[in-house]
Order: structure tokens, then sequence, then C-alpha cells
């Protein structure tokens, strides 16, 4: 008999647009697709990836260091027989306690009167020190130091001011 411990689960309401609402509309959307039931950090990496791809500051930074979003979702992708249907409510998204603390670090990484940027949350992955932030970042197969700081110093002449 084999037990599979699974991270506690939320369901929460969606944040606000200033708590990054179309980053976790983004990441619910992917969990599903990838075939989870929940949204946890890989997805909400992934969302972030996704929407700093089309942002015409990160894309070079993101293509210098090889992070794409397709190689992400082929490194997160769960099993065909595993995969779950989309709920039909849209109001609240299932998250793990994991998301909640990388949201809540990418708030202080904005400033104080500027909205979650998918930066802000890519950066609060990169400086997270958690199993499933580690876990996450294995995704993005780059060396977290030197993307860090690239990241950063993108996201600073952007005028995404980050602390």
């Amino acid at each position: 008999m084999s037990i599979t411990l699974t991270p506690p689960h939320l369901s929460v309401a969606l944040p606000s647009v200033r708590r990054g609402r179309e980053l976790v509309l983004l990441a619910d959307l992917e969990a599903h697709e990838a075939g989870s039931a929940f949204v946890d950090v890989e997805h909400l990496l992934l969302a972030a990836v996704v929407l700093c791809h089309g942002m015409p500051a990160f894309r070079p930074v993101l293509d210098r260091f090889g992070v794409a979003p397709s190689a992400i979702r082929e490194r997160i992708a769960a099993p065909v027989d595993s995969r779950h249907e989309c709920p039909d409510e849209h109001d609240r998204v299932t998250c793990t306690v994991a998301v909640e603390s990388l949201l809540a670090r990418a708030t202080v990484l904005a400033s104080p009167l500027d909205r979650i940027r998918p930066v802000h949350v890519l950066l609060a992955a990169l400086d997270g020190d958690s199993a499933t932030v580690h876990r996450a970042r294995g995704a993005l197969r780059v060396e977290r130091g030197r993307f860090r700081r690239a990241m950063r110093r993108t996201a600073r002449r952007a005028g995404h001011t980050t602390r």
C-alpha cells in the first residue's frame, strides 16, 4: 500500500487586481490544463513566466537564460490519467498555502502603491527558501543568483521598483 501526501489546500476568494488577480486566474487555468485540481507554486511561477514573456522589457532576459513557458509546462504536467475537470465556480480558487505565502512575498517586493506584477512573483520565487518554492524553481533550470540579478535589474529599468 502506498500513501501519497498532498499539501494542504485553501479555497480562497480571487484576489483583487492589486494582489495579483490576473496571475492567479492564469495559474488556475495552467493548473487545470496540467491536470492538477489545485494551484501550486509551479503554476503561479508558470503564469508569471508566461506574462513576463509577453513583456518587451523581460522577454530578452528570459530568452537569454532559456526560460520558456512551453518548457516549464512540460516539466510540471501531470500524468494524463490524473487530470481534473475545471470547476464551474470561478470566484474562488483552490491553492496551496505556499501560493498564499508567495503572493504575500510578491506584495512586499512591489512598491506600496503598485500592484503585484508578474516580475514580483518571479522574484519572490527566486528569493524563497521553502521546499515547495525550491521544487518549483527547479522547473526553471537556471542559475538562480544570476537570473535573479538580471530580472531585478530589468524590473528597476522598467519602472517596477522592487525592494
